[in-house]
């Protein structure tokens, strides 16, 4: 599939003023990144990620991170201090994968189960979502946005990959931002973006950035990965509406900041 779709990821040069704003905002780790004697001011990719259990594990999309030299993806927690991460698990059909992080954290996203079942619960009709990611982060200064969507019915969300369509604006940096429903509970992950409803799964293209449909994988997928890679997580199967900004605080704990130096000049 990966020529259906256009990852939503920063590559380009004017990251180069990343460098200087992102020292403003306390990113001395990236001095760490950017190290090496080849290094090009210029050549660094920013994405998305949340976290899935307490050890301090997170997913996000495999083409945030693929590309990236080994040791220089960091993290940016919600409290704003930097980590260092390591990659646990890449797919090779899906685009998703795993990282970690040195450090426990408190919050982390729940899969939405049936009530009393430990199967996974996905949106089988039209569903009101909320996204949290870095967007455009330079042009943000590199503070989460909130976004509310909506899921439409599209494809079987219960076969392979396993993807759905939402109506939601996005730009490059959002790769990786967990969807959840107005429990909080997670039901996807952003990967791709197209400005046409693509109603012909097997013709998908993107043709920009903006308000347009957002494709995500749904649980199904992100549990098939967990469970091929031996990752814990979490479920909930007790329902509950919250209040949107209960949500958005959740959101806010649990998503965080990707950044890398590239090994490939893009």
């Amino acid at each position: 599939m990966k020529d259906f779709f256009r990852p939503l990821k920063l590559h380009d040069r004017r990251m180069a003023k990343i460098m200087v704003r992102l020292k403003i905002i306390q990113l001395v780790l990236l001095v760490a990144v950017a190290s090496p004697a080849n290094a090009e001011p210029g050549n660094v990719s920013a994405g998305t990620g949340f976290f899935y259990n307490s050890d301090g594990h997170l997913f996000t999309n495999r083409h945030v991170i693929a590309d990236c030299r080994p040791n220089s993806i960091r993290v940016r927690t919600h409290d704003q201090n930097w980590h260092e991460a390591r990659i646990l698990a890449m797919d090779s059909r899906v685009d998703i994968a795993a990282l970690a992080i040195n450090k426990e954290v408190e919050a982390f996203a729940s899969f939405r189960l049936f009530a009393g079942t430990n199967s996974v619960s996905v949106p089988n009709e039209m569903e009101d979502a909320f996204s949290a990611g870095f967007s455009s982060p330079e042009a943000n200064k590199f503070k989460l946005q909130y976004k509310w969507g909506q899921i439409q019915p599209w494809k079987d969300p219960n076969k392979f990959p396993y993807v759905h369509r939402m109506r939601m604006d996005a730009y490059p940096g959002a790769s990786g931002s967990p969807i959840l429903d107005y429990a909080g509970l997670l039901i996807g992950i952003v990967f791709a973006s197209s400005v046409a409803p693509a109603p012909d799964y097997d013709n998908l293209r993107s043709v920009g950035y903006g308000d347009k449909w957002i494709f995500i994988y749904n649980n199904n997928a992100l549990l098939v990965f967990a469970n091929q890679h031996g990752l814990r997580y979490n479920a909930w199967g007790k329902w509950e509406r919250k209040d949107p900004m209960f949500i958005a605080g959740h959101a806010d704990r649990i998503t965080a900041l990707i950044l890398c130096e590239n090994a490939i000049e893009k």
